[in-house]
């Protein structure tokens, strides 16, 4: 999913994240093939996460467009945990880069880079979970942003939880704004691998609006 959780994978311990998302205009579709997410825990609440690879891009009447896409650095940090309540609390701020400098003329990631400086809310219920997310977005390139999301995450069997989320982002002044809803699955294959899926679909965009996907495994070690 796109919204963020307070979430961290425990004192030396990896969570990776491998997967094929997608990204289809009507008159391109952008493939991350793999999407690469790899996040350790420093003590029970930081996390600190590189997240970056490939894409291959397809327009219309033109061939395949391949390189490395956008790369992240960041650190999250559980700053409230409080087991009675069940609410967490995280902020999560990361930069956003281009390894290749042709990567944003070739249409494979943003020009520029972002830095962003997110927080993010659960609340854990009964068979449900309840998250939010919202922060700044600075960029070297065009004007700042807001992000923010809204997620629900409710166990179906023991094994199976299903998603849903609003996310999106727009200027400090609230205007050309992006939204996108998402459904997905997480599924537990085992103690150490877990399946998840998502599709979504624009609602606003300056752009034609896009179908997103994903699909890949979480592996825990």
């Amino acid at each position: 999913m796109i919204t963020d959780d307070p979430g961290t994978p425990g004192d030396g311990k990896f969570e990776i994240n491998l997967a094929i998302a997608f990204e289809r205009r009507p008159n391109e579709t952008a493939v991350d093939s793999p999407a690469i997410d790899i996040n350790y825990g420093v003590g029970d609440r930081i996390q600190l996460t590189l997240q970056g690879g490939p894409v291959v891009l397809k327009r219309r009447e033109h061939g395949l467009i391949g390189g490395l896409g956008g790369t992240e650095a960041a650190v999250k940090w559980r700053f409230v945990d409080n087991q009675r309540t069940g609410v967490t609390m995280s902020m999560f701020p990361r930069v956003i880069f281009n390894i290749a400098r042709s990567a944003a003329r070739r249409g494979l990631a943003e020009d520029g880079t972002r830095f962003q400086i997110p927080i993010q809310i659960a609340k854990a219920f009964t068979n449900f979970d309840l998250g939010f997310e919202w922060g700044p977005v600075a960029s070297t390139v065009g004007p700042s942003e807001w992000l923010y999301g809204i997620i629900v995450s409710v166990d179906a069997t023991k094994t199976t939880a299903l998603m849903a989320e609003l996310h999106g982002s727009s200027r400090t002044n609230f205007s050309q704004d992006e939204l996108a809803a998402n459904f997905g699955i997480r599924e537990k294959l085992n103690d150490h691998c877990l399946f998840i899926g998502s599709l979504g679909h624009e609602l606003r965009s300056p752009e034609a609006r896009a179908w997103i996907g994903y699909a890949g495994v979480q592996l825990l070690f």
